[in-house]
């Protein structure tokens, strides 16, 4: 029974990644979600205004004021400031859906920016075997291993490995690098990584990665036929069956954390180290959604305001066809009825030819224009008019 798992790792140095990260804060999404994600803003505001601008007075005006009133209402969603500047039911419809568009958004891009971020800077410098293949850097290996024939079946030349036999002279080596007389990594079973990488000095300056080989482990060898085999084996599997074995372990050749850059599983440890960028089409569902709502509802207003508008007409003509045949009658009933008060009296003789010459004019009057209606025809009253009585004019149709 093997005391400790086994297999065939990289150790490589670690490449410290210090420059600048101005730019890191657009590393989160992709340019296809970035340019899909600033498109739908405008589109979401070119609805809004189109729903809102013939009834509220926010969307009106110049073309330069309703350009930035709908902008800065599409982007103001983005921290939810928006306000309450939309009155229509349809676009409220519209902002609720983009809303919840965003703030998935958002705290998609905040959790992948915090985890870009707070993740360790230290990369290694070579991420897999295939990757030495293709470079041609010189590969170091323990004399008298396995590994050497091993490397020799994955297809390294000979003349391209370098074999050590101390645990310094691993760390001149990579020091050293390809071009300097030294390898670009060393390839060994895990046991001995995790004791190197168990000395202090070398934890901050090396890495495992790329666990590419399993072999059974490590165990004791006793004589054939020994009793001890059986006894042993069970004890093994009892201390490596509870959490004794891995304090132990941790005691001598430090956690796997430590060994392996931060993961338990060397194999992932090089592709734990940055996070993925969030791509278009893990939104692709919300922006169809979003897009799909917006449009009916754009749909909905243009379609409606069509029909108010054919409505409208439809009332102004059938106003203009049965105005006409009232117009005569009501004009008539509209003509005010005139009464002259005669504040300064004079004798009755007087009145007497007043009224007989104003007959005669009206009737003059009358046999000049005939039956036209909008001239009056004045009522004559005949006879006396007593003292400080009113005379009164009634103009008739």
């Amino acid at each position: 029974m093997p005391y400790t798992s086994s297999g065939v790792s990289l150790l490589v140095p670690e490449e410290n990644d210090s420059k600048p990260i101005q730019w890191i804060f657009v590393k989160p999404l992709t340019r296809d979600l970035w340019l899909a994600t600033i498109g739908f803003f405008f589109y979401t505001g070119f609805v809004v205004w189109m729903i809102e601008q013939p009834r509220n007075p926010e969307y009106q005006g110049s073309s330069v004021r309703q350009l930035s009133t709908a902008s800065y209402f599409a982007f103001s969603t983005l921290t939810f400031s928006h306000g309450q500047i939309i009155k229509s039911p349809l676009s409220k419809i519209v902002v609720v859906i983009w809303c919840f568009v965003v703030l998935i958004l958002v705290q998609s891009y905040t959790a992948s920016l915090s985890s870009m971020l707070t993740a360790k800077r230290l990369r290694p410098s070579v991420k897999s075997l295939d990757q030495l293949l293709l470079t041609g850097d010189y590969v170091g290996y323990q004399n008298g291993s396995f590994v050497g024939s091993l490397l020799k079946k994955r297809g390294f030349m000979p003349s391209r490995l370098r074999s050590y036999g101390t645990q310094k002279e691993y760390a001149e080596a990579l020091r050293k690098g390809s071009m300097n007389g030294g390898v670009s990594a060393i390839v060994d079973e895990i046991p001995y990584l995790t004791s190197f990488l168990s000395n202090p000095q070398y934890q901050k300056e090396f890495q495992m990665v790329n666990r590419f080989y399993k072999t059974p482990g490590f165990g004791f060898v006793f004589p054939l036929g020994s009793p001890l085999v059986h006894d042993l084996s069970t004890a093994i599997l009892n201390l490596t069956g509870e959490t004794e074995g891995s304090k132990i372990e941790e005691k001598w050749f430090g956690s796997s954390e430590q060994s392996t850059g931060g993961d338990a599983n060397p194999s992932s440890s090089s592709s734990s180290s940055d996070s993925n960028p969030l791509t278009l089409q893990s939104f692709s569902g919300l922006f169809i959604i979003s897009g799909c709502i917006s449009a009916l509802m754009l749909l909905i207003s243009v379609v409606n305001r069509v029909i108010c508008a054919k409505c409208a007409k439809e009332a102004r003509v059938h106003d203009v066809e049965h105005g006409g045949s009232t117009s005569s009658s009501s004009t008539e009933q509209s003509r005010p009825l005139q009464i002259v008060v005669d504040s300064n009296p004079e004798p009755d003789q007087a009145v007497q030819e007043v009224a007989n010459d104003g007959c005669q004019d009206a009737q003059l009057m009358q046999a000049s224009v005939g039956n036209e209606r909008h001239h009056p025809v004045q009522n004559c009253i005949n006879g006396p008019v007593p003292e400080h009585h009113p005379q009164m004019e009634m103009n008739t149709g």
